[in-house]
């Protein structure tokens, strides 16, 4: 099996969002990283640099209290590009959940993420979870 580095890069992000370590899973992202967050949940929208994106996530573990996490199930990786298709689970203090399947595009430069998507498959699911 060929070793890609962008895929390690790439989990250490995941795993470190997955345990709540935030300032990890930024350190994986360039500088002027571009992330977008698809639909019109309150989280949606695009986000530049590393402090927007880590503020993203933080405001997404805010309001699941920590418990939105998303486990692999496909990933597609070429050269600087890598697709995965995850099952995401989370909760809500007012009792509202999420457990569904999610769309990630990514594209690296140097071992860093660049570019990135969140594409709910569920989008109506996605937006009743995350709004507020």
């Amino acid at each position: 099996m060929v070793e890609n580095e962008n895929l390690k890069t790439l989990m250490a992000v995941l795993e470190a969002f997955n345990r709540n370590d935030i300032d990890a899973a930024a350190s994986g992202v360039a500088d002027d990283v571009v992330y977008i967050i698809r639909g019109r949940a309150t989280v949606s929208g695009t986000y530049r640099g590393r402090r927007d994106f880590a503020d993203v996530l933080r405001r997404i573990k805010q309001m699941t209290d920590g418990t939105m996490a998303g486990k692999p199930e496909v990933v597609l990786a070429e050269g600087d590009n890598i697709m995965m298709y995850a099952h995401v689970t989370g909760s809500r203090p007012d009792g509202r959940s999420y457990d569904n399947d999610q769309a990630y595009l990514y594209r690296f430069r140097e071992g860093k993420l660049i570019e990135g998507q969140t594409i709910p498959v569920d989008q109506h699911a996605f937006e009743e979870f995350l709004s507020d």
